[in-house]
């Protein structure tokens, strides 16, 4: 264990380094893009961020959902249709790249950002996608 923190002492601080985006920087990553995240390396969900902070979220399944986001403090908070409780999420610069920690979770669930672009997901739902 020892030999594990002295090795950890010689490694730059900017390696662990992260931010937390507040609502505008989101916004300004977010707004017109698709974001692709993974959790641990597998596929988790896309999400298309459009006007009006609407969303869709597209499941790992390939069906999605309609949602709105909004700013909490440093939270980013969605509510999907069809109910259920909000999700409100941390969006973090960790390094260069970037990750959604959901509130109260531990790094190890971080949900990282592994391809952003300005391409519509294509649901399987006939009014979804755009």
């Amino acid at each position: 264990m020892f030999k594990f923190a002295a090795l950890l002492s010689f490694l730059p601080a900017s390696l662990f380094a992260q931010d937390i985006l507040s609502p505008k920087e989101f916004a300004d990553y977010a707004q017109g893009k698709t974001l692709y995240f993974a959790q641990q390396g597998q596929p988790y969900g896309v999400e298309q961020y459009l006007p009006g902070q609407q969303s869709i979220w597209q499941y790992a399944d390939g069906s999605c959902v309609r949602g709105v986001w909004f700013a909490r403090k440093e939270l980013i908070c969605f509510v999907y249709e069809g109910g259920g409780t909000e999700q409100c999420w941390r969006f973090l610069l960790k390094g260069q790249r970037y990750a959604a920690r959901a509130d109260g979770r531990e790094p190890a669930a971080d949900l990282d950002v592994i391809w952003r672009d300005e391409d519509p997901i294509a649901c399987k739902a006939p009014d979804l996608g755009v």
